[in-house]
Parts: C-alpha cells; structure tokens; sequence
C-alpha cells in the first residue's frame, strides 16, 4: 500500500480524538436512532402489511426530495463556517431559520399541489399530507444539527435524536399494537420531529451564549454560498428517493414497501459512513487554512480508515442479506424473502462510498463544492432514465439494478472531475489489503453461515482484523495514532490550530 504521510502524535491524537467522540456519539446515535427505527418498521411490516408500509415509505420518499429544497443548501456552510467562527452559532441558526420559513413553506404547497394533481385519495392521501408536513420542522432540525456540528457537540444532537426516537418508536407500538393504522404512525412521525426540533435549541442554547438573533447580512452570505450545495442535493435526494416515486407510479406501493425495507439497511451503511465524515469535516475545515501536509494527512487518514470499515461492513451484508431480512419481516404480510433479494443487489452501491466520502468533504472543506456539481447531475439523470426503463419491466430488482450501476458511475466521476489536489488517492494501493482481508473473511462467514448469523458474524469480527494485520494494512503511523488516542492529553494540549 501507498504510505500514507506520518503526522505527530500530539496533533493526531488531538484531531483523533475530536474525531472518535463526535464520530462514535454521531454513529452511536444515529445506529440506535436506525436500529429502534428498524424495530418499528419490523412492527409496522408484521402487522399492518407491505401496502401501508409502502405508503410510508412512498410519502418518506417525497419528504426527502422536497426536503433538499426546504434546506436550500444552508446546512453544510454553516458546519464549516462555525468550524472557525464559532462564537456566531445563533446568528446563523437564525438566519438560516429566516431563509427556511420560506423554502420550506414553498416545498409544502409544491407537495400538496403534486398530491393534489396525482389524485391520491383515502389513507395514502392523508400519510402523504401528514408526513410532509414534516418538511417544516425537519429543515429547521438540520440547521440545528449543522449548528452542533461545526461546535463539534454531535454528541448533544445524538442523545436528543435518540431520545425523540424511542418516544416515537414507542408510540408507534402501542398505536399500532392497539389497532390504529398508518395514519396515526404518521402523526407520530409529525409529533417527534416538532420535539426535536424544541430539544435542539435548547441544547444550543445551553452551549452558546451569544447574543442570539438573526442577520439579514448573514441570510444573503448563506444562500449565496450555499447555492452550489443546494443544486448538489437537489440531485443527490432525486437520485436518492425518485426510486420511490416511480416505484409507486409504475408498480404499486406494495412494490415500494419489499423496496424501502431493503433500503432501511443501507440507510444504516450510509449513515455511518455520513456521520463519521460529517465529524472529520471541521477539522478538514481548519486545516485547509493551515499546512498543506497536515491537510493531506487527514484527507489520507480519513479515506484509509472509512475504506478500512465500509468494505467488510458491506461484504458482511451482503452475505447475510437473505436471512437478515427473512429473519427480521417474515410475516404472512410481507415477502421478506423478496427484500433479501432487493438487498444483496443494493448493498453494491454502498461498497466504494466509504473511500468517496472523506474527499467529497475536502472538496467542500476548501470551498471547491461547484466542482461535485457535475458528477451528482450525472448520477441523478442516469438513475432516473435507468429507473424509467427497469421499473416498468422489472420492478424493485430493476430499482436496486439502477441504484447500483449509477451510484459506481458516480463514484468514478468523482475521482476523475471533482478530486483535483490531495483528495486524490491510488485506487490499487488503497483497495488491495482491505479487499483481500474482506476475502479471507467471507470464506469464514460461508464456513460458519450454516450454524447462524451470531456465529458467522463473530468469525467476521476475528477474522478480518488478524487478516489486516497480518498483511501489513496497518502501519506504524496507524498504531501511533492509536496509541495518542487512548493516551491521557497533556493539560493545554489542545486542537490543531
């Protein structure tokens, strides 16, 4: 493998530990917020069937695309900007909040008129009315959570999003458990995000003592910025859920709901590789404006350690896809079965994300966003054409063919046109030990498969660390950032800047 260029331990011990906290209370968070999510749509499967799940699911998928727009690209400036200006959090929380009011606003009344064109009537009309309602509160919630962010207190925004959620999930239950149907699972949804939204400005409140109130000066430098990042995710949420849409208008939302079960899985390998990224961000965001060495080594370091985790997390799914989701829906309701299918194809689209993601913040981290414009068009036009050819002929397996073929393209895109300085990496060197590693521990998965998941996740979790030590994929630099993370820090010893 190429090596990866050595910093000192006491800065990277620094930045590691930022890193691990906010990283581990990030993914700790939202891994809980997934896995009590995933109980409830277990719950929601079983008893109320696929079709009022893909009703769900359906209005969840029109929520995202609209929430793009509501979010009008704010999000992801604010992180960065308080990476270095930290003592203006409240003016950009509400700022952005000025902005939002009329985004999302907008966002609602393009919803209710599309619904109202489609001529949706009954229970799916009165979940998809509900859940976008959602798009208000939930764009303000995301304001929140970058303001946390760029103070590096994720940890804040993880124990609220987790606490709301069990609220939520635990509703859910009893509701449904008591005879009530998807509509009253939506209000639910409607009620949590409104609690979220009152906890995490309280717990901004509670971090920063700011003078708090709005800047019209501060609004105009947001959407200005903020433009280029807007269009990114104005695409990347049509490539994201337009799967979902269609699905409905082509099929039925039966169809969607064997699909969104499957995808409740790689949401989770997309939320752990987001989450990480999001924590390593700030420290990207400073170290652009220092040494260009220290700025390559945390890109390297960063690319290095999610390639190190996603492959396997992704191998592992994919071999234990068929009986992760019979084990986890099976019900007369619903053809888990089928999900497991839509499941071991999907997870392929996820593989390479994780040596994508670190550079995509870089880019953004030094202002070059404009460049990530071309290759998320790319991948939204290519999906959206694929999924108006696959859907109609073969329906979920055509969505998840889709999702997979434009989701690679758009890695390599990125490589090629985005990744223009040190996010650029030797895809062979990278790959090589990570990829061998995960072989040798499939072999051991499929050995030990026949005798249960508990047991062939345990030989994964043995095998593939002995796999990467024994061929070299951890270096010497590797174990002095570990040794400087659990090592205690010097008093004074602080950040790197």
């Amino acid at each position: 493998m190429t090596a990866v260029p050595s910093e000192p331990s006491a800065a990277a011990g620094s930045d590691a530990r930022s890193v691990v906290r906010n990283s581990a209370a990030s993914v700790a968070g939202q891994m809980a917020n997934l896995l009590v999510g995933l109980v409830s749509s277990v719950y929601v499967v079983r008893v109320l069937g696929k079709d009022q799940f893909g009703m769900y699911s359906w209005a969840l998928g029109l929520c995202t695309i609209a929430a793009a727009v509501a979010n009008a690209g704010l999000d992801n400036v604010i992180v960065r900007d308080l990476a270095r200006r930290r003592d203006k959090a409240p003016e950009y929380l509400l700022s952005a909040f000025v902005v939002k009011v009329f985004s999302s606003c907008l966002c609602y009344l393009g919803i209710a008129l599309y619904l109202r064109m489609r001529g949706y009537s009954g229970i799916q009309l009165a979940v998809g009315y509900l859940l976008c309602s959602t798009v208000i509160a939930e764009s303000f919630n995301a304001s929140c959570r970058a303001v946390l962010a760029g103070l590096e207190r994720q940890d804040l925004s993880a124990v609220v999003s987790v606490v709301t959620n069990v609220l939520r999930v635990g509703a859910v239950v009893i509701l449904v458990y008591s005879g009530y149907n998807i509509v009253a699972v939506a209000w639910v949804t409607v009620g949590a995000t409104a609690l979220t939204l009152g906890l995490q400005v309280a717990a901004i409140r509670g971090i920063a003592r700011a003078f708090w109130h709005p800047s019209l000066a501060m609004s105009r430098h947001l959407v200005t910025v903020g433009a280029t990042f807007l269009a990114s995710d104005i695409f990347l949420k049509l490539f994201d859920r337009a799967d979902y849409i269609m699905l409905d208008i082509y099929k039925d939302v039966g169809t969607v709901g064997i699909y969104g079960a499957a995808y409740r899985i790689i949401e989770i390998t997309a939320t752990i590789g987001y989450t990480c990224s999001l924590a390593i961000f700030p420290i990207m965001s400073r170290r652009v404006h220092g040494s260009k060495e220290d700025y390559a080594r945390a890109i390297s370091r960063s690319t290095k350690y999610l390639t190190i985790f996603g492959i396997p997390f992704c191998v592992g799914i994919f071999l234990l896809s068929r009986p992760l989701m019979i084990g986890l829906y099976h019900s007369p309701l619903f053809p888990a079965s089928a999900s497991g299918t839509c499941l071991s194809i999907l997870i392929w689209s996820r593989i390479a994300a994780f040596a994508i993601v670190p550079g995509q913040q870089a880019v953004a981290a030094r202002n070059a966003q404009l460049w990530l414009l071309p290759p998320v068009i790319a991948r939204a036009a290519i999906n959206i054409g694929l999924n108006l050819y696959l859907i109609p002929r073969y329906g979920y397996i055509g969505a998840s063919v889709a999702m997979v073929i434009t989701e690679n393209i758009f890695y390599v895109l990125n490589y090629i046109i985005a990744f223009r300085g040190p996010e650029r990496f030797n895809p062979i060197a990278l790959l090589a030990r990570p990829s061998i590693a995960a072989g040798i521990m499939a072999v051991v998965v499929l050995w030990l498969r026949p005798y249960g998941m508990a047991a062939a996740t345990a030989g994964a979790l043995v095998t593939y660390p002995l796999a990467l030590l024994a061929l070299g994929a951890i270096d010497s630099e590797d174990k002095r950032i570990l040794r400087a993370l659990v090592s205690r820090p010097q008093k004074g010893g602080g950040d790197l800047e």
